[in-house]
């Protein structure tokens, strides 16, 4: 089967190896579709995430994939189930010589009857990933159904920092994430949310998704602009999804007194040093990670009543032979967000 394997320090390439084999609790899924983690998916070639990474690796963890084969032990798995998240190979483990970078981009992955393995053995210890293998409808298109993964952080991010009705929001960045957070906070009935951005094409974008408000930080002061949209008050909340360190910390001066500052790119675990900024109020950094797995049935019910736009997270659809020059769409800043779909 084909896989997207990276290499650090910028290597990236496309090669065959053998399919992974499902264990008596395992199916096999042929991968339909794949979508870049955009930033993350470029620090990993690059290797710049902040913690040890072991290369070579199989890239990907925006993946769906259909049953066709299932181990002798499973019992809540049938063939032809759609699910979320199959991987070529689990965290800590390897097939042949490469590692776990998520292994999604891969023709072919595994997904884990849990149920059936805990009934089996209390003791057992499934791998911490499969809590995110989770089975949709097979009526979502899989390139559409590929954004559940990251609108499923989004959503789930956003509640447990605190979104309020008819709180004031801000967002700094103007990316796929960001693009998800504003969506939520729309239908959490946030108001204004503001977009901050570095680009005008992306927060235009991001109007469209439901922004009330956009500032470009390169030609506008965005302390000023804050201040005027909400009054003199600032925000209520305020969302960092570009993880850039400086920028965090400046947009304590963008807050209400009793503010709330939420990193989500910098990551919980992997925290940057962030300086707060003196200043009055009581002001607070909010350190929280999402809920992938518990915001499942809220994403599944926004599709069921025609509310959720999945076709409008993504820029472009590429057939998996295309991965390369994908990358480099992403790399130049001529794509946001890229599905690939393995037959087309």
């Amino acid at each position: 089967m084909k896989v997207v394997i990276a290499r650090g320090r910028g290597k990236v390439e496309m090669t065959d190896i053998p399919l992974p084999q499902p264990t008596a609790y395992q199916a096999l899924c042929k991968i339909d579709a794949c979508a870049t983690c955009s930033g993350t998916d470029q620090k990993i070639v690059a290797g710049t995430l902040p913690w040890n990474t072991d290369y070579p690796g199989i890239l990907g963890h925006e993946s769906v994939g259909r049953v066709v084969e299932i181990g002798k032990r499973v019992r809540n798995i049938r063939p032809g189930d759609t699910f979320l998240r199959p991987t070529a190979v689990y965290n800590g483990d390897k097939l042949g010589d490469y590692f776990s970078l998520w292994g999604g981009f891969a023709e072919y992955g595994l997904v884990t009857d849990t149920q059936a393995l805990l009934e089996d053995d209390a003791d057992a210890k499934p791998n911490g990933y499969c809590v995110f293998q989770q089975k949709i409808p097979s009526g979502i298109a899989p390139a559409d159904a590929t954004m559940m993964i990251t609108l499923k952080e989004c959503a789930s991010f956003l509640a447990n920092v605190g979104a309020k009705f008819r709180n004031s929001l801000v967002i700094l960045g103007s990316g796929p994430v960001a693009a998800g957070m504003t969506y939520f906070a729309k239908l959490y009935g946030m108001y204004p949310v503001i977009a901050i951005g570095r680009r005008d094409q992306p927060l235009a974008e991001l109007r469209k998704i439901g922004a009330d408000f956009t500032i470009n930080n390169t030609t506008e002061d965005i302390v000023t602009k804050v201040k005027e949209i909400t009054s003199g008050r600032g925000a209520n909340l305020v969302v960092d999804c570009a993880g850039d360190a400086a920028l965090i910390t400046a947009a304590s001066q963008l807050l209400a007194e009793d503010g709330r500052l939420a990193p989500y790119a910098v990551g919980h675990e992997f925290q940057y040093k962030l300086d707060r900024v003196p200043g009055p109020g009581a002001w607070e950094f909010v350190f929280a990670g999402p809920n992938e797995d518990l915001a499942h049935q809220y994403l599944l019910d926004l599709h069921r009543l025609n509310v959720l736009p999945l076709t409008s997270f993504y820029s472009h659809r590429l057939s998996f032979n295309q991965f390369l020059e994908g990358f480099e769409m992403l790399k130049n800043k001529q794509a946001s967000k890229i599905v690939f779909e393995m037959e087309t």
